[in-house]
């Protein structure tokens, strides 16, 4: 881009121009006093070209530290913005395992209640068995008691036939 000449650096020029004519003129004329009037305008010329020369740098630095502090500001806010997703990210971690270690530990207790009841379920069918067993027993011991006391009865009222059959004989012989 083709920078203007601004009114300081024209004026700088114009300057510069009169001093160089004030020397020349006062070299000829034997004018030292306009010489160095010359001279001292033509320094103030210089002078003032390298000031606004280093008003051009300053702001053209005071520009880049501009951009410059952006840019760090920009990288600041990156770097917050990231560790603020990693931290969300985390935190999303934790509560996935802390949901899967809750239904894990669910599914175990439910699996150990279900094996319990399990348990249970065959320790009344084994108790029942065990007390349909016992009356069984006890059923067939009372058949076994009754036809025992049965054939007691019937040995019993044999022995008093043959008891009785013996009198006659005996009675009969004697």
């Amino acid at each position: 881009m083709s920078e203007q000449p601004t009114p300081a650096a024209e004026s700088g020029v114009m300057d510069r121009l009169a001093g160089k004519v004030k020397q020349a003129v006062g070299a000829v004329t034997g004018n030292d006093a306009l010489s160095s009037e010359g001279r001292t305008q033509e320094a103030k010329a210089e002078a003032a070209k390298k000031a606004e020369r280093l008003e051009a740098e300053a702001a053209h630095a005071e520009r880049e530290a501009d951009v410059a502090a952006e840019q760090e500001a920009n990288r600041v806010e990156q770097q917050r913005l990231q560790a603020e997703a990693a931290e969300q990210a985390e935190a999303e971690r934790i509560e996935r395992e802390r949901k899967a270690e809750e239904a894990r530990i669910a599914a175990e207790v439910a699996q150990r209640e279900a094996v319990a009841d399990r348990v249970e379920a065959s320790e009344q069918a084994a108790l029942s068995n065990a007390r349909a067993e016992v009356v069984a027993e006890q059923a067939a011991a009372a058949q076994e008691a009754a036809r025992t006391e049965q054939e007691a009865r019937r040995a019993e009222a044999t022995a008093e036939a043959l008891d009785a059959a013996q009198q006659r004989l005996e009675q009969h012989e004697g």
